[in-house]
């Protein structure tokens, strides 16, 4: 793509380049072609955990905090799961799963063509092909007593996932912009460090129960659009007008969802978790909810200090004990839908996020801070990834301690901590040593370098690449390759390969194997045995109709009527379409088409096309992919 991109700009420097690519990654193909992703277990493991997760009785599901899978009896977790929808906003829907998405994605085309996109497409970027409904399942709070869920709703491939997108970022700003924002532990860190504290302040953290679902949807809206009128940066984002805007997240907060056990139910108010566009819209409307009852010139109660990270906020107090205790009940009855949990410091400490708070003198100290259900595993170091990235791990940890660790004492006990457990996840001593020595230098250059304006050409770096590829990780390959390609200013980043997670936790119901999308497919003929080999994004069993369709009206262009028409005996086997390829990106989808129809002996095909026009360096891999979907064919 990135090559098709260049061609496209058509100067003479640009068509070398991109001859250039295909020529270095055609080579280094040539020599790696045979190269196998390395596994790090053991066939007897993965049979292990193909038979848990073939288990119907049970449920899989990742832990709501750090990186544990939790493995619970399948009836207790739909009891959770209906005991979250009883507590929220929910009824059962009365429509189809076709009549609702229908629905939504027709107010959606609708809204598009009244702001002017009349072209398919300029409103392609914002609908998704072939929706589908999303799915609720539970995250399981195993740092909590008798291992609560939180409910998610995952939104992907709604028909609102791809315009939710694009009013996620033209509603970030708002949020940020907003005088309590939290963006990450580092912010707070420096934020911590103007604070001066007596012996009467005191140190507390307020969470918002159950934060997105819970916020007043009307009211939120009305906070968004007063944001947006008075946003004089608007324009820089977008030219939607502001009503427009408006009118098009009403389509997107409309929810609706599939549980595990296939039953639908509507939102009927608060925020979605799981929709993007729910943390900035859930941020605008605290922040008016904290200027119009918090910061005000008339609210008699004043913290020193308060700041909010989503739904976790931090406060300094100075006003006393009885008056901390009557500024929490005045929280807790201003909005009968936004309630607080407090916790307050214990000993002159106080945990909020990743860090550890604590008083010393007339300051705050921090320190790195774990929940105790933290389970210290990090990618083992025999895992399938570059070196440069494990590294990069360990780095970023270490980075970390000496940002948040204020007193020597504890940066020392935390890189020693850090040495143990990368050592425990299989690091080598010596090199984990190594980069601990080494960041002493390179910490105090960066807290030196901090604090200094970057520079243009320091901007110009971080946007060196033209594009960036995404591969899987083959070890002693893929390294090579990047540093090659980083000689056309095109980066590489190694694709997420297969985990234990990804083996064995499905939260979502099966998709019917003609209900898929997104795929490179065939059909064969029952007598010939001739292929026929296609794309499509849309569900296959819809693809499927249109070819039907296409026979049944004697359409000339479509190669299976004329297959037919030649051999009038021959039929089709519709019921048995085999996946080659995966791919949900329209363009890569038909470059892997074109190749594959181009690998085929023409004798083997009745596609009357090749597809898109692709180079001919890629001619001399054609026996390799045809083995490759031969194994797929069997498989």
């Amino acid at each position: 793509m990135a090559c098709q991109s260049l061609e496209e700009i058509g100067d003479p420097d640009s068509i070398a380049r991109a001859q250039g690519i295909r020529n270095m990654v055609s080579g280094e193909l040539r020599k790696g072609f045979d190269m196998k992703i390395k596994t790090n277990l053991s066939k007897e493991e993965r049979e292990i955990l193909r038979k848990i997760g073939e288990d119907e009785t049970i449920i899989i599901c990742p832990a709501d905090k750090g990186k544990a899978i939790v493995i619970e009896d399948k009836e207790n977790y739909i009891q959770k799961m209906y005991q979250q929808i009883e507590e929220g906003d929910y009824t059962k829907a009365t429509k189809s799963e076709k009549t609702l998405l229908d629905g939504i994605h027709q107010k959606l085309v609708a809204q598009l063509k009244s702001m002017g996109l009349t072209d398919f497409k300029q409103r392609r970027p914002y609908l998704v092909t072939a929706p589908v409904m999303a799915n609720m399942y539970l995250l399981i709070k195993v740092h909590k007593e008798n291992f609560p869920g939180r409910a998610v709703v995952s939104q992907i491939d709604d028909p609102t996932y791809q315009i939710c997108k694009e009013l996620t970022r033209i509603l970030n700003p708002l949020d940020e912009a907003g005088d309590s924002y939290i963006k990450d532990s580092f912010h707070l860190k420096d934020m911590l460090k103007e604070i001066e504290i007596d012996e009467f302040c005191r140190l507390a953290s307020l969470d918002i129960k159950s934060l997105y679902p819970k916020v007043p949807v009307k009211k939120a809206l009305e906070c968004v659009r007063e944001a947006l009128q008075a946003d004089t940066t608007l324009k820089d984002r977008t030219d939607w007008a502001i009503d427009d805007i408006m009118k098009l997240l009403e389509i997107c907060i409309e929810t609706h969802f599939k549980t595990i056990d296939g039953y639908i139910y509507t939102q009927t108010d608060g925020m979605p978790i799981g929709k993007s566009i729910s943390g900035p819209i859930a941020g605008i409307y605290l922040h008016w909810f904290e200027r119009t009852y918090i910061f005000n010139g008339t609210c008699e109660f004043k913290p020193h200090f308060w700041k909010r990270m989503r739904d976790d906020i931090i406060i300094v107090w100075k006003q006393g004990d009885v008056e901390f205790d009557r500024f929490y009940w005045y929280l807790m009855g201003i909005e009968p839908r936004i309630k607080f949990t407090m916790e307050r410091e214990k000993n002159g400490i106080l945990p909020f996020m990743d860090i550890h708070i604590r008083r010393e003198d007339k300051r705050l100290v921090t320190k790195v801070y774990r929940k105790e259900t933290h389970t210290n595993r990090y990618l083992n170091w025999r895992s399938n990834h570059s070196k440069s990235f494990l590294l990069g791990i360990i780095k970023g940890q270490i980075h970390r301690a000496h940002y948040l660790c204020d007193l020597k004492e504890d940066l020392m006990e935390e890189l020693s901590f850090l040495r143990d457990v990368f050592v425990m996840n299989s690091y080598p001593l010596k090199l984990v040593t190594e980069v601990i020595n080494k960041s002493w230098e390179k910490e105090t250059k960066k807290s030196i370098l901090r604090e200094q304006p970057i520079s243009t050409k320091d901007k110009a770096k971080k946007s060196e690449y033209y594009d960036i590829l995404h591969v899987p990780y083959i070890q002693g390959f893929t390294e090579n390759l990047q540093k090659k390609l980083r000689r056309f200013n095109v980066g590489m980043v190694p694709k997420k390969g297969d985990t234990i997670k990804r083996a064995i936790c499905h939260l979502k119901q099966e998709i019917p194997r003609m209900q898929q999308k997104n795929r490179v497919y065939k059909f064969d003929c029952a007598d010939c045995k001739k292929w026929y080999i296609g794309e499509t994004g849309q569900k296959m069993e819809s693809r499927k109709y249109q070819h039907q369709n296409d026979v049944k009206n004697g359409k000339k262009t479509n190669a299976f009527f004329v297959h037919l028409e030649t051999h009038n005996t021959h039929s089709i086997r519709w019921q048995e379409v085999v996946y080659l390829e995966n791919e949900e990106d329209w363009k890569k989808r038909k470059i892997k088409e074109a190749l594959i129809i181009n690998a085929m002996e023409p004798t083997q095909i009745m596609n009357l096309e090749k597809g898109m026009e692709i180079n001919q360096c890629w001619n001399e891999f054609n026996p390799n992919i045809r083995n490759i979907v031969q194994k797929k064919e069997k498989s």
